[in-house]
C-alpha cells in the first residue's frame, strides 16, 4: 500500500516532490521465488522500479542476499552499492550486473571491511571503493536492535521473566491449535463461540535485565513490549 501511494503521489504531483522508497530486507517482499507469495507487494515495487523515475519516485532496495531478489526488479537498479558478500550466487549476480571494466573490483567484495563499499553505475563517475563515515553515538538509530550490542555476560537472567515468556508463547500456540481442531468453529450452522482468553502470564519483574529502557529501546516501542498479551 505504501509503494502504491508513493507512486500515485508522484504521478499526480507531476514529479514535483522527489520521493525515495527504501525497502529494508527487500528479498522478503520481492523474492525471486514467486511461490513465496507477496504478489501485490512485488507488483507495486516492480512498478516503481520500471516507471518511477519519470514521476520522481525512486527505489532503494537493501538486502544481504541479492540473488534472492526478483531479477526483473534488480535489473532496473541503475546504481549498486556492494558491501561484503561471500555467497557465490550473489557474486554471480553482481558480475552480470556490472560492466566488464568493473568486474576486477568484485574480487575485493569478500574482503571488504566494516563500512567499506564498492559503488557501480550511474550514481558514480567510475566504479569506486568507498568508506562510510562512522556516526557518533547520538546519531545511531535507537531501536530494539541495539539490545544485541549490550553485554549480558555479567548480568544474571531473571528466570521468572523467562518463565512468563514461555507461558505466553505456549498459551498462544495451544489456543491456535485448539481453534484449528475444534469442529464447532468450522460448522457454519453453529452459533459463534465467544473468544477464549489466553492463560494469564506470570508476573514480570520490573528489574528484569532483558528488557530495560536504558538499553536503548525506543520509549514508545518499549511501552508496547511491556504490555502483556490479551
Amino acid at each position: 500500500m505504501l509503494c502504491r501511494l508513493a507512486f500515485e503521489f508522484g504521478v499526480w504531483s507531476d514529479g514535483s516532490v522527489p520521493v525515495l522508497v527504501a525497502c529494508e530486507e527487500a528479498h522478503r517482499y520481492a523474492p525471486a521465488d514467486r511461490k513465496l507469495g507477496f504478489g501485490p507487494t512485488r507488483k507495486a515495487i516492480s512498478r516503481i522500479a520500471k516507471e518511477g523515475r519519470k514521476y520522481g519516485v525512486f527505489l532503494g532496495l537493501v538486502t544481504q542476499r541479492p540473488a534472492e531478489l526478483d531479477p526483473t526488479i534488480i535489473s532496473q537498479c541503475s546504481t549498486l552499492f556492494t558491501m561484503r558478500l561471500a555467497n557465490d550466487r550473489d557474486h554471480a549476480l553482481l558480475r552480470s550486473a556490472v560492466s566488464d571494466a568493473a568486474a576486477n573490483l568484485l574480487s575485493f567484495v569478500p574482503s571488504l571491511g566494516t563500512r567499506e563499499v564498492l559503488a557501480f553505475g550511474e550514481g558514480v563517475a567510475l566504479p569506486t571503493r568507498l568508506r562510510f563515515k562512522e556516526l557518533s553515538q547520538a546519531q545511531l538509530p535507537r531501536s530494539e536492535a541495539t539490545i544485541a550490542s549490550v553485554s549480558v555476560s555479567s548480568a544474571s537472567f531473571d528466570l521468572n521473566f523467562v518463565g512468563s515468556v514461555l507461558a505466553r508463547w505456549r498459551g498462544a500456540t495451544t489456543h491456535r491449535e485448539a481453534q484449528a481442531n475444534d469442529p464447532m468453529i468450522h460448522d457454519k450452522s453453529s452459533p459463534p463461540l465467544a473468544p477464549r482468553p489466553l492463560d494469564k502470564p506470570l508476573p514480570r519483574t520490573s528489574d528484569s535485565p532483558l528488557l530495560q529502557a536504558s538499553m536503548g529501546l525506543d520509549p514508545d516501542r518499549f511501552s508496547l513490549l511491556k504490555k502483556p498479551l490479551r
